[in-house]
């Protein structure tokens, strides 16, 4: 039987809302502590963050156009007045800079009651549904930084073209499996802090997979895509896998529109 694909691509200034209720994102910004710039793993809601599991993240590397650096060994722990979140020192120019992360978040079942736990079929063979998911994140942290690199992520938000300060859009290609996906529906939000998508207008990523993102807001922006398929790799321990990708920049001056 063939799989079943099901997509949605989203973009909110901050964060774009998940492709399940109640799932969690995975995405990459940039702090400065100690005059050190430091790259932060982001986990949760934009508004309900949660500290990512150390463990889980597999990978986490910053490019430029001269190579690549791994960055998880130095990876520890936000300071506990801030949000939580995974920090390691960049060690580039962050001008220069694109990082890209993998998170395995596991198997995840959903009991007949409602209640979720983080388990495969194995153990909760009475699940309503079961699934395995995976997250990908990426970020530009500067105009100087290879945002038209494709890095080899299952499922990866590549922009076409880098944005200038006064952009108004940004277009982007979305890749499964190093192939362009096309369909995907694409929503853009200014909700603030709210990954919430009621309401908002729908857009669909075109026989090559690219979609044009419109930019309203000056500041942070990140784009999500996620992808689920039907049946799992894995089908004795979940009915689906879930992918998730996101594509963080900044763009600090007023846009056009």
């Amino acid at each position: 039987m063939l799989p079943l694909l099901r997509t949605t691509l989203a973009a909110a200034l901050v964060l774009g809302g998940p492709a399940r209720a109640g799932a969690h994102e995975l995405w990459l910004t940039l702090s400065t502590i100690d005059s050190v710039p430091q790259v932060r793993v982001n986990y949760g809601h934009a508004s309900k963050r949660r500290a990512p599991s150390l463990p889980k993240l597999i990978e986490l590397v910053a490019l430029t156009q001269d190579g690549a650096n791994g960055l998880r060994a130095g990876l520890k722990p936000a300071p506990p007045d801030v949000p939580p979140a995974l920090l390691a020192p960049l060690g580039t120019k962050p001008g220069r800079t694109l990082v890209a992360a993998t998170y395995d978040s596991g198997y995840w079942s959903t009991l007949r009651d409602g209640t979720t736990v983080n388990s495969s079929r194995r153990l909760v063979a009475e699940a309503r549904e079961s699934r395995w998911s995976v997250k990908y994140a990426k970020a530009a942290f500067g105009p100087g930084a290879p945002w038209l690199r494709v890095v080899g992520h299952t499922l990866e938000i590549v922009p076409v073209e880098v944005p200038g300060p006064t952009a108004g859009a940004i277009r982007v290609r979305v890749l499964f499996r190093g192939a362009p996906l096309p369909g995907a529906d694409l929503y853009y939000g200014d909700s603030g802090m709210e990954p919430e998508r009621a309401g908002l207008p729908a857009y669909a990523t075109d026989q090559d997979g690219i979609a044009t993102v419109p930019i309203r807001k000056a500041g942070s922006q990140v784009l999500t895509v996620s992808q689920t398929v039907s049946p799992s790799a894995t089908p004795t321990l979940a009915d689906e896998d879930v992918y998730t990708a996101t594509f963080a920049f900044r763009l600090d001056e007023p846009s056009v529109n």
